[in-house]
């Protein structure tokens, strides 16, 4: 009876003249594997055979010496000794037992000789009547212990050769097992590490098994999932999922980019997104077992789409307005028959809009400080104005800010042209936060010094583009008075227009 078995070990296998033979070791497994095979037939007999059946020459000298060995013996025990023939035996044993059949032959027919001549020899007398007999009965004896030798030798022959046809088979069928388990171990890894969600249901939609990325994302065990209707795990998915699976087990076919959302466990009060790949799992025989579940949390992704969706209105609606802007700056624009100072007065407030909307897309939008649109204008003319900032945090919804913008580029145009910037005197602007009657922001821009010749030109497109952004824009009440000492310019617009974080 073969048997064999698997045992762990470390070390490479071997085969050899011992009571086992062991082989294998596999691959891409964390344990070394081995297969002992325990070999009733296995001795160092048959390797001593086959050495000997290589060597003829030494069989034969071998098989002579034992039968002059014998000779010997028999002489030294005498004429009369009551067993005479058994010194022979141990010699033609072995002879048929290393050389086979006719070796043995040999060795009786030495043996028998050497017995007859014995027997004549040591009697001085001559040889008893009866020796012809003993004679006939010790070949009759020795040739029936031959063959059944032979026999059982060649049986031990065919029974060891089937042994190890057994043994090779056993070696094979103990590699693919290794290599089946190696296989099965890398898809139980992949399985196990995949960073997406897998599991598998029964025809009832009980989980049969589940990885620990799809239990992470239900907020249960992989051991608390197993056995469970999927819908006692998460009952948000009934109701949208069921009718999906049922097709699946009914079609045999898959549903692929299914779209699902609800609450788990793992997010209680928190609405997640999943892709869903639902595909049926068949049997050999062609039956419909259950359902494998492929899950993927989209959740982020489908934020990070919405936000840009989000965005590309945002960024069209802002396009669109600040081309309204645009075109309103070079409608009021007026045309005074100098084209290079019309380009350069529309090339200006463009500047102007291009600079408020650098800060704005440093914030993304959310908005920004009123005292930072202030210090980018008042920058070139560091030293002629003079800010006064009492509540330096003022934030700006992004239209106020490119109304503020617009506003203070005209003022500093207009004074460089006209008022005090001209005459290198100084410009002091205030700006404060007043509660009562009700919450207001005023702006205060006055100069000093200004030539009192020079103020009725100011009041082209100026004036226009102030109030147009003061009242429409900001929803505020413009004070524009030009005095003989310089313009003094008050600016007051509710806080609606404000954020509340910058």
């Amino acid at each position: 009876m073969l048997i064999a078995r698997l045992v762990s070990f470390s070390g490479q296998g071997h085969i050899g003249p011992t009571h086992g033979v062991c082989f294998g070791k596999a691959s891409h497994l964390d344990a070394e594997w081995k297969i002992s095979v325990e070999s009733p037939t296995a001795s160092h007999w048959f390797w001593l055979r086959e050495q000997f059946r290589k060597q003829a020459l030494l069989v034969w000298i071998i098989s002579a010496g034992l039968v002059g060995i014998a000779i010997a013996i028999r002489y030294l025990m005498g004429a009369r000794y009551p067993a005479p023939f058994i010194p022979f035996y141990p010699a033609i044993l072995i002879s048929t037992l290393i050389g086979g059949r006719w070796i043995g032959y040999c060795a009786l027919g030495a043996s028998l000789a050497s017995s007859g001549y014995l027997f004549l020899d040591l009697d001085g007398a001559g040889a008893p009547a009866n020796v012809p007999v003993a004679l006939l009965l010790f070949l009759v004896v020795a040739l029936t212990v031959i063959e059944i030798l032979v026999r059982l030798t060649d049986l031990a022959d065919r029974l060891r050769a089937r042994e190890l046809l057994l043994i090779g088979h056993a070696r094979q069928l103990a590699q693919r097992e290794i290599e089946t388990a190696a296989k099965l171990a890398e898809l139980e890894a992949i399985y196990q590490q995949a960073p997406i969600g897998l599991a598998m249901l029964d025809r009832q939609f009980r989980f049969v098994r589940i990885n620990p990325a799809l239990a992470n994302i239900n907020g249960y065990s992989v051991e608390h999932h197993l056995g469970r209707s999927a819908w006692d795990v998460v009952p948000d998915l009934q109701a949208k999922a069921e009718h999906i699976l049922r097709d699946v087990l009914l079609s045999g076919k898959p549903a692929h980019h299914v779209e699902l959302s609800g609450e788990t466990a793992a997010m209680p009060g928190d609405v997640r997104h999943w892709r869903e790949l639902f595909y049926p799992v068949i049997s050999d025989q062609g039956a419909t077992v259950g359902l494998g579940i492929m899950c993927e949390d989209i959740t982020e992704a489908k934020h990070a789409r919405e936000r840009e969706t989000l965005l590309s209105h945002e960024v069209d609606h802002r396009a669109k307005n600040l081309l309204a802007v645009i075109q309103s700056v070079v409608q009021l624009t007026r045309f005074s028959g100098d084209p290079v100072a019309f380009k350069a007065s529309i090339t200006g407030r463009i500047q102007a809009l291009g600079r408020v909307h650098a800060l704005l897309s440093d914030k993304r939008w959310d908005g920004v400080m009123l005292g930072e649109i202030l210090n980018q204008e008042i920058a070139p003319f560091a030293g002629s104005v003079e800010l006064d900032m009492v509540d330096q945090a003022i934030p700006l919804s992004p239209v106020a800010a490119q109304a503020i913008s617009m506003i203070f580029h005209e003022l500093l145009t207009n004074s460089t042209k006209y008022g005090a910037l001209s005459i290198q005197s100084r410009i002091v602007v205030r700006c404060t936060v007043v509660t009562a009657p009700q919450a207001m922001v005023v702006l205060d821009w006055k100069e000093h010094g200004s030539k009192a010749h020079a103020q009725s030109d100011r009041k082209g497109f100026g004036s226009k583009l102030l109030q147009s952004a003061v009242i429409r824009t900001l929803g505020g009440e413009l004070d524009y008075d030009l005095s003989n000492d310089g313009l003094h310019c008050r600016i007051c617009f509710p806080p609606d227009h404000n954020i509340k974080a910058a």
